[in-house]
């Protein structure tokens, strides 16, 4: 009995140090530097805080803009880790960030910006619609003018009847109506549009203005997105 539990005790030792090394060094590797985003779009006026990670103690960084009428730069006095990006006019440009140990270039990031104009008014494709509970869609807006990257903030005024995620896609929770609330923050326009969630057995009304160019639902689409 000795022999053999001394016999299990050797073996479990011989495992743990052919184990324990491998997820040392895994835990060891060292991650690399990156940007908190590697493409933005912006819209004339606005700005942006690009960051970078993973810096060592003796590393620094400096950044620079491919195209300063477009987006300049404003670094923070309290770390070099960061700088604020801010959108000058339309037309794109690229942020480096050079990370240096002293005269050597450690690694070069590389951030694209495309700027585009400022938004001056939005609506819904559609001010009404219905939906069955559990089912979900998607509300299209137009933003003017057309040329405008900016996207709109998506709010419900009762989650408990249905909820909107950032893309406009609202899922219904329970029966009852709810104000979806599309709204620009450069501009601080919103627009607004009904859904109806039916109880159980009702049907839709129909619409002969109805498009799936208008409203396309999602019937399996993954929590994933909400």
């Amino acid at each position: 009995m000795k022999k053999k539990l001394t016999l299990l005790l050797a073996i479990a030792l011989i495992v743990s140090s052919s184990i324990l090394p491998t997820d040392t060094v895994a835990q060891a590797a060292p991650q690399k530097i990156k940007f908190n985003v590697k493409k933005l779009n912006l819209t004339v006026g606005s700005n942006f805080q690009l960051r970078v990670y993973n810096l060592k103690k003796k590393q620094k960084v400096t950044f620079s803009s491919s195209n300063p009428e477009v987006v300049s730069l404003q670094e923070t006095t309290t770390t070099q880790k960061k700088v604020t990006v801010n959108a000058l006019s339309t037309g794109s440009s690229i942020i480096s960030a050079t990370a240096k140990r002293g005269k050597k270039i450690i690694k070069v990031l590389k951030c694209r910006i495309k700027v585009s104009p400022s938004a001056v008014g939005i609506k819904f494709m559609r001010q009404r619609c219905q939906l069955a509970v559990n089912e979900k869609l998607r509300l299209e807006t137009i933003v003017k003018p057309n040329t405008s990257l900016e996207q709109p903030v998506f709010e419900c005024d009762n989650p408990d009847i249905a909820k909107v995620n950032s893309r406009g896609i609202v899922t219904a929770v329970s029966p009852g109506t709810v104000t979806i609330t599309a709204t620009l923050l450069s501009c601080d326009i919103s627009a607004s549009c009904t859904v109806v969630i039916l109880p159980e057995g009702v049907q839709k009304e129909e619409h002969p203005t109805h498009s799936k160019h208008v409203i396309r639902t999602w019937q399996d689409e993954s929590q994933s997105d909400l």
